[in-house]
């Protein structure tokens, strides 16, 4: 019996067209504290995770093509949502006109939302040999305006469409690794403001030691190698931190030139590794193998891996989106944050 392929058979992406550069908080503040970040993605007043999943969702139909009332299951993705008790997820079906009998879920409480949906849109395809999920991940994290842990938060989307059909990347598998550590980056329940101890090695040992296992393991599990990888996307909660973990899993910065977004747009939260996929699928060539790597404190971590099948990118692609951008001063950027009126 002739087993079945699965992956990714469309995508989309979109990014906030307002930045503001570092340069306007060393003005402010006298520093910028995110490694390697020169400008960073900022919503505007009309924009929440809501409209941006729903942006993405449309284009990575689109990009198929497919209806949305073939979509069976749907899956949303973001620590920023606007409400704590409510099914995002409805809002987002009705925009789009997906069927009101899909089975839908919602992913809000790490970083590694993005791909923990991701998996969940794999597992009922799996499960569905006629099913088709949709993965929308979008994400504006928030912190207070007085904590150094805010300056890297920027604002992305990313949308999948995964089937059997038409492939453009064919998922090779997956792994994950968890563990408990406490302290860094939480969000109490009564509090729309992330946090941490703001003790970086602590933070840090965890992110490094959670992805660098969770990859390892992933490797083994499939059978491949570093040199069998064209492209490593992995969580960026900054710009330089992706880098320390590539090179103790034996890969360079070539592997992560085609994902490195955070230098522009921010650390998106829960749509980091989904925005990075979307940037390594818009540059990859047939052939090429994927690697993706997440992360969410508290901790855990997932590896993912894809092989490049198919030529269709997405339009428009990361790179016009983020070219497509406006800037603002800190005043303004105050303003649309809510700290000031």
């Amino acid at each position: 019996m002739t087993k079945l392929s699965i992956g990714i058979s469309g995508y989309g992406v979109a990014v906030p067209r307002l930045r503001i550069k570092k340069d306007e908080y060393a003005k402010a503040w006298g520093s910028f504290q995110a490694s390697g970040v020169s400008e960073k993605a900022v919503m505007g007043f009309d924009e929440d995770i809501l409209t941006f999943a729903s942006k993405v969702s449309k284009r990575a139909l689109a990009s198929v093509p497919l209806e949305p009332g073939k979509v069976t299951r749907f899956a949303l993705a973001s620590t920023s949502a606007p409400y704590v008790e409510k099914v995002l997820s409805g809002t987002i079906v009705s925009s789009i006109g997906m069927p009101d009998g899909a089975f839908v879920s919602d992913h809000t409480t790490s970083s590694r939302a993005g791909t923990e949906a991701l998996m969940a849109g794999v597992e009922h395809v799996l499960a569905n040999p006629s099913g088709c999920a949709l993965v929308a991940a979008a994400d504006a994290p928030k912190a207070s305006m007085w904590s150094s842990l805010e300056h890297g938060l920027g604002a992305g989307a990313a949308g999948f469409v995964l089937s059997h059909d038409d492939l453009v990347a064919e998922f090779e598998g997956h792994a994950t690794y968890v563990c408990e550590h406490f302290g860094e980056r939480f969000r109490p329940r009564d509090d729309e403001l992330i946090r941490d101890l703001n003790v970086k090695k602590y933070a840090q040992s965890s992110f490094i030691g959670a992805t660098v296992k969770a990859a390892r393991s992933l490797l083994e599990k499939i059978g491949t190698k570093q040199e069998d990888y064209a492209h490593v996307v992995i969580q960026q909660p900054d710009a330089r931190l992706p880098r320390a973990i590539a090179r103790k899993l034996g890969f360079t910065d070539t592997h992560l030139a085609s994902s490195s977004i955070a230098g522009e747009l921010g650390d998106l939260g829960a749509a980091s590794t989904l925005v990075g996929l979307a940037a390594a699928l818009d540059a990859a060539k047939m052939g090429d193998r994927i690697l993706v790597i997440s992360y969410g404190s508290g901790a855990a971590s997932d590896a993912m891996s894809f092989k490049i099948v198919g030529e269709r990118k997405a339009d428009p692609g990361l790179r016009s989106e983020v070219d497509r951008k406006q800037y603002i001063d800190y005043i303004q950027y105050l303003k649309l944050k809510g700290a000031i009126k």
